[in-house]
């Protein structure tokens, strides 16, 4: 008995890389990595846009990273007062989005993001229903329709039904090359990278490798890092694996420039009327060097770029026909498709949840102009969901009140002070700002979402197109709601 015990405590997981580098140019050649790995990596696919800026200015081996525009979106729903929100659980849902596939994601071996067990509140009325369905909601002390609180706490207990473990295949090792394009273990498959970098020499290869094992409490918390560690190099490098090895400052932030029309999306599926939602908003552009300084929106515009954060990767990635322009991220995704045509990835039904991932229920916009998925499993019918969000729009801000949305999609509510003050650091003369109408539907929505993931001159890049489109409603050289701001500008 006492053996056993023994043999209990001493039992060791371990999870190991062996990286092959190119010790003449300091370069990572790929990694062979099993399956823990590779899943830890799929999993960035299921996380919210808001989780990801939250674990990129979180502390690790790398210093805290800009997530393109998000990371001032997300900082900017922290900065709100709880006043312009529908309640509180509006900014702790932005704040702390759910991950969808929240089930699949707790029977990862390693995950590196708090997962609480899904749970919902009923009624403390145990006998209320309505339309002979009880009503329920994934937050707690929302009201029921009896006005009674919801707050009696139930858990999903449907980890029994699902089979797989992770992603990919138990029997499965995996080659990641630099720029985390995931392949099955071929030897042809290291010769071309190898070949790909210029190498001919074997003898200008080192191995080395990198063991983590889980011996203590402490086994997690350094997997973490690390994985966090590769999570914010992939937003801003282009040779994440290297920078990771290596810890080279010359390598972070290595993207490529990109032109302003990658950012546009000029096709859309326009067979759903939703197409024709369109957010109207005022947009002031420098006139000297075609900036977009700032937009005045409404909270319709508002509800909509807040509801970026709880957008998952892949759905994102999904829309945008997995070119995001996060070079890596984009390779994961390709990646994950073409595994699943080898048998590599477990079954084609979790293949088709990692390819759109849907947003977790109750986080759905009601008006959401954009196409991601929204599906739920039947067992949901049985219940009424109480929404904590408004009841009048269905989103998290509570109208009508006019914004400003900075070109790094800093959101604060409008203020004619604050205005001129930004106008003053930008170092705007009054007489270099120009003022246009314009109206934001589906194809709009895709460029700025496509924009916020990798630029901080997110409206420059995305809306730039639509300044010289004849549609457009040309206003005066500057037009704010307060009449007394060309005064305030003057003096």
């Amino acid at each position: 008995m006492a053996g056993d015990a023994t043999q209990l405590v001493e039992q060791v997981d371990e999870v190991s890389l062996r990286f092959m580098v190119d010790r003449e140019r300091n370069k990572v050649l790929y990694v062979e990595a099993g399956k823990d790995f590779v899943d830890t990596l799929f999993s960035f696919l299921i996380f919210p846009l808001g989780t990801i800026a939250r674990l990129a200015a979180k502390e690790s081996n790398i210093d805290a990273v800009k997530f393109g525009s998000l990371s001032s979106l997300y900082e900017s729903v922290s900065d709100l007062g709880e006043e312009h929100l529908w309640n509180k659980t509006c900014k702790e849902m932005l704040l702390k989005p759910r991950v969808p596939m929240g089930l699949y994601y707790r029977k990862l071996k390693f995950n590196i993001d708090e997962s609480e067990p899904l749970r919902y509140y009923h009624c403390e009325d145990k006998t209320c229903k309505i339309e002979n369905r009880y009503c329920v909601s994934f937050f707690r002390n929302q009201k029921c329709i009896c006005r009674k609180l919801l707050n009696q706490e139930s858990f999903v207990n449907s980890l029994k039904g699902i089979e797989e473990s992770g992603f990919v295949k138990e029997t499965s090792t995996f080659i990641v090359s630099d720029d985390l394009c995931v392949l099955a273990n071929e030897v042809g498959t290291s010769l071309n990278l190898c070949q790909k970098h210029g190498v001919n020499d074997i003898d200008t290869i080192d191995k080395r490798t990198v063991n983590i094992s889980k011996k203590e409490a402490c086994f997690l918390s350094m997997y973490i890092v690390y994985v966090i560690d590769i999570l914010k190099l992939s937003l801003v490098s282009k040779t994440p694996l290297t920078d990771f090895i290596y810890k080279k400052e010359q390598f972070v932030g290595n993207l490529d420039p990109r032109n302003r029309s990658e950012f546009w999306i000029r096709e859309v599926d326009e067979s759903s009327d939703e197409i024709n939602d369109k957010m109207v908003v005022k947009v002031l552009r420098r006139k000297s060097n075609e900036q977009i300084l700032f937009l005045e929106a409404q909270d319709d515009f508002i509800d909509f770029v807040f509801s970026f954060l709880t957008f998952p990767l892949g759905g994102v990635l999904h829309m945008l026909q997995g070119f995001s322009l996060l070079s890596c991220i984009d390779n994961l995704y390709k990646s994950m498709i073409e595994l699943s045509s080898d048998g590599c990835i477990i079954s084609e039904n979790l293949k088709e949840k990692l390819t759109k991932p849907p947003i977790p229920m109750q986080f759905e916009l009601r008006n959401q102009i954009l196409p991601i998925d929204t599906k739920y499993k039947d067992y949901y019918t049985q219940y009424k969901f109480i929404d904590p969000k408004s009841p009048i729009s269905g989103g998290y801000v509570k109208g009508p009140i006019t914004f400003i949305v900075t070109d790094d999609m800093v959101v604060t509510p409008l203020s004619s002070i604050a205005v001129v003050s930004y106008l003053e650091r930008m170092k705007v003369a009054f007489n270099d700002v120009e003022e246009r109408v314009i109206r934001i539907g589906r194809k709009e929505g895709l460029s700025i979402l496509k924009a916020s993931l990798t630029t901080t001159s997110t409206l420059t890049n995305s809306l730039s197109l639509l300044w010289s489109n004849s549609r457009m409603n040309k206003g005066p050289s500057l037009s704010i709601q307060e009449h007394s701001l060309q005064e305030q500008w003057s003096t």
